[in-house]
């Protein structure tokens, strides 16, 4: 068995857990609020204290300590850029400040990158040399693995199909354009479709209409539209629509063995996945690729980690 220690650092939560690299298997686990208000200190602070804990409690020598990290990451594959959520870590030297705290030489990518490795390595990805992986959630992330390796481009911007411009015109996105993806299919897009199509005349029957408007979410649009709420189903059918037209642009022009797709908008199940695939089936040149969900669940960052220091 060789451990490695696996980091998960997200916008809400921190996650640390001890895994077999070989297999992917997650001994021990844990986890506690990102510290927001604190800035990258803070949260490099407490990500540390979990690390050592377990670090203190291994069975065996841990030889290295993969980083998830939910933001851009360069392609030294050392350096964050920013975050989206946390201040502080701009240009931040993550793996030097790891390794100097822990003793452990250490590596860091984004989180749609390890994603896609630790699915490629473990999880839905297995027994395929291309893959395509998604995180559609409150935003849309992702990763690309070709012929068996994660490809990060000649900069460290690949895989990101989120921000694919499908409507030049469309609504703005976090990134600064208009009409990405991420802008039309997001948990955050969703919400805000069915905030603005509640003020008009639809509204007055919607079930939503209930909810207060700034605490309207994109699992409330799923929950309705899934109970046959008109506004509702029309708001996620036009999004899933969306997200279909991506996932079939993209895998025309990389042409994966398969697509994956994670982060909390699939919780939704068929709800997500059967109007997706019909879109990507009318769409896509290549009749055999499937989009298949995640199996990873809620520790897919830790393996995402782990997965860096993967071996075959």
């Amino acid at each position: 068995m060789t451990l490695v220690l696996g980091l998960d650092f997200g916008g809400t939560k921190l996650a640390a857990g001890l895994v077999d690299r070989a297999h992917g298997a997650l001994l021990t686990r844990r986890a506690l609020p990102t510290p927001v208000a604190g800035g990258a200190l803070a949260s490099l602070d407490a990500m540390l204290a979990m690390a050592r804990e377990l670090l203190d409690g291994a069975p065996s020598p841990v030889h290295g300590v993969g980083i998830s990290f939910g933001g851009p990451v360069a392609a030294d594959g050392r350096t964050v850029r920013l975050s989206m959520h946390v201040a502080g870590w701009e240009n931040f030297p993550l793996a030097a400040r790891v390794e100097d705290a822990l003793g452990l030489p250490a590596i860091v990518a984004n989180d749609g990158d390890a994603a896609a490795l630790a699915e490629f390595h473990f999880g839905a990805g297995r027994g395929v040399q291309h893959l395509l992986y998604l995180t559609v959630s409150t935003g849309i992330g992702g990763g690309l693995i070709i012929g068996g390796r994660l490809y990060r481009g000649e900069r460290a911007w690949a895989g990101e199909a989120g921000h694919q411009v499908l409507k030049p015109d469309g609504p703005p996105c976090p990134c600064g354009r208009n009409g990405c993806l991420e802008a039309l299919a997001s948990g955050l897009s969703i919400a805000r479709e069915a905030r603005m199509r509640l003020r008009g005349p639809e509204g007055a029957t919607s079930a939503l209409s209930a909810i207060p408007p700034d605490t309207l979410t994109a699992q409330h649009v799923a929950e309705a539209a899934a109970a046959g709420d008109a506004l509702a189903r029309a708001v996620w059918n036009e999004a899933m629509g969306w997200l279909g037209i991506g996932i079939a642009s993209a895998a025309n022009l990389l042409n994966p063995g398969r697509v994956v797709l994670g982060g909390g908008l699939t919780r939704a199940g068929a709800l997500l996945f059967e109007p997706v695939r019909h879109v990507v089936a009318r769409r896509v040149m290549d009749p055999e690729l499937m989009v298949v969900p995640a199996a990873l669940g809620d520790n897919v960052g830790i393996l995402g980690g782990a997965a860096l220091l993967h071996k075959s």
